[in-house]
């Protein structure tokens, strides 16, 4: 059985114009119902009787659809319902409705429209493949390839679903929903499972609200980020996203893509900055940095890394207050270190350049002597002998210091392995990934450790002076300049005093 007051249920539409229209009188009830060619005045005078009627009653009166133009026209006095079909036009306010057939009952004021479905309100139009209207609110609901257009704001808004409503004035769709608009001679598109969107005289400072699996993409300066919420802002021309935002930066070329992730992101269209909060993380390809905020600046090409910031690649890694990374032609070709500046390098690659799987590492390994002690406490007790017991556990303990003096031992065998150089300030040069040449500034202080090198000699030098530049080639020093006040040293490990 078919439900006249299904939106969609265009097979009932169907049945009752039976294919074709029909001239008729229903003497019963009074309402001339008329087939063909101009309806008007039969509209007319079926919109005087019912508004007399419901006037008679009492009744608040609504002010109703105006039926101006149809092709055909059939209607009842028992609901007072009329069906109309072929260019049906209709007008509500400051509200046009047109689509091909129309089913509108006058008494509960829900206008379902058919086919080429078209509603202009001012600068707003929503076109869809049915729609139902509310004349109570205003409020018009969308299904089929919905598109919203706001002429005023050049925003196109699309979805299967679609709910525009006057009062507030917003339109939120669903059913792959998608946002988009023009942006600095660019395009700017959104994604997401929901996506609501809020009219320019709306009593807002929100533009648009996009909710799960969201994707924001700045097409013009080839920026997309992924996340779960996103937020945009008209009077800033700004977005925020939350939901383990991830920011990539298509680049040029072979030059790959810049990734930052954070706990929560701001991106302005306008300048083409990004501002990354919270456990930030920043790759381009084996060159890592992690700080606790940072900003991306896409038109000027340069990346600011605050708050405990490291930049590491395959032979290097470099500390300091503040590190800005600066690009040209897609790569990173240098880095600005400000701030208790110290960087420190080797010709071996370092295990695991990725800083997250480092300490990824460092978890699992922790669980996993967690998981030793947990088995080897589980033989003691299966035993039965508190001797065995105590043995056992005594035997822990002492596994336990070995192992953290053993960790000692190789972490302090790793940093001693390394040669490091320090100064208030620092200037490092990138040749793709790794680093070509570090320049230290304000006292400045090189550490050089030549038994890193499989034939190198013990000890290390240590050279001092207002700036000191060495040149790389793989973490392995082929050239050093010191210029200003130079003291250099050789220490021997063998000699306790560390006499020269």
């Amino acid at each position: 059985m078919h439900n006249r007051n299904d939106p969609f249920a265009e097979q009932y539409f169907d049945r009752r114009h039976g294919g074709h229209a029909s001239l008729t009188f229903n003497g019963n009830f009074g309402i001339l119902c008329h087939g063909t060619g101009s309806v008007r005045w039969v509209i007319s005078v079926c919109c005087f009787i019912v508004l007399s009627a419901a006037q008679a009653e009492g009744q608040e009166p609504r002010e109703p659809v105006q039926i101006e133009e149809a092709g055909s026209f059939r209607a009842t006095g028992v609901d007072e319902v009329f069906d109309l079909a072929e260019s049906v036009r209709l007008k509500h306010g400051n509200t046009v409705l047109t689509s091909d057939r129309v089913n509108y009952d006058r008494l509960k004021g829900i206008v379902h429209l058919y086919g080429n479905v078209r509603m202009i309100r001012g600068t707003t139009t929503l076109t869809a493949d049915a729609a139902v209207y509310y004349e109570e609110d205003q409020r018009a609901i969308g299904a089929g390839q919905v598109r919203l257009d706001d002429a005023l704001d050049g925003v196109v808004l699309t979805g299967n679903r679609m709910v525009f409503t006057q009062d507030p004035h917003r339109a939120v769709a669903t059913g792959k929903p998608n946002m988009t608009w023009g942006q600095n001679e660019s395009k700017i598109n959104i994604e997401g499972f929901r996506l609501e969107y809020f009219f320019t005289e709306t009593n807002s400072l929100l533009k648009a609200l996009a909710v799960e699996s969201v994707i924001v993409v700045d097409e013009g300066e080839g920026v997309t980020i992924y996340c779960d919420h996103a937020e945009y802002y008209k009077a800033t021309d700004s977005a925020r996203f939350s939901g383990d935002p991830r920011l990539v930066k298509r680049l040029e070329g072979n030059a790959g893509e810049i990734v930052a992730t954070g706990k929560g992101m701001a991106y302005a269209f306008e300048d083409r900055t990004a501002d990354v909060f919270d456990s930030v993380s920043v790759v381009k390809g084996t060159l890592e940095g992690i700080c606790d905020t940072l900003r991306f600046d896409s038109e000027g090409q340069q990346i600011d890394l605050l708050g405990n910031p490291v930049i590491r690649s395959v032979h290097s890694e470099i500390t300091g207050d503040e590190i800005i990374l600066e690009m040209e032609d897609g790569e990173v070709a240098r880095a600005l270190v400000t701030g208790n500046a110290r960087g420190s390098y080797t010709a071996e690659e370092q295990e695991g350049t990725n800083l997250a799987d480092d300490l990824a590492d460092r978890t699992a390994g922790q669980a996993d002597n967690q998981t030793g002690q947990t088995d080897q406490t589980d033989q003691a007790d299966q035993n039965d002998q508190a001797d065995q017991t105590d043995q056992t556990d005594q035997t822990d303990q002492t596994d336990q210091t070995d192992q953290t003096d053993q960790a000692d031992q190789e972490g302090q065998s790793g940093q001693a392995g390394r040669s490091t150089i320090e100064g208030r300030s620092m200037i490092v040069d990138f040749e793709g990934e790794s680093v070509r040449m570090i320049t230290a500034q304000g006292n400045a202080v090189s550490t050089y450790n030549p038994s890193a090198l499989e034939s190198g000699p013990t000890g290390h030098n240590v050279v001092r002076a207002k700036e000191i530049v060495i040149e790389l080639n793989e973490g392995e020093p082929v050239k050093v300049n010191a210029d200003g006040g130079v003291d250099g040293s050789y220490l021997n490990p063998e000699d306790e005093d560390g006499n020269r």
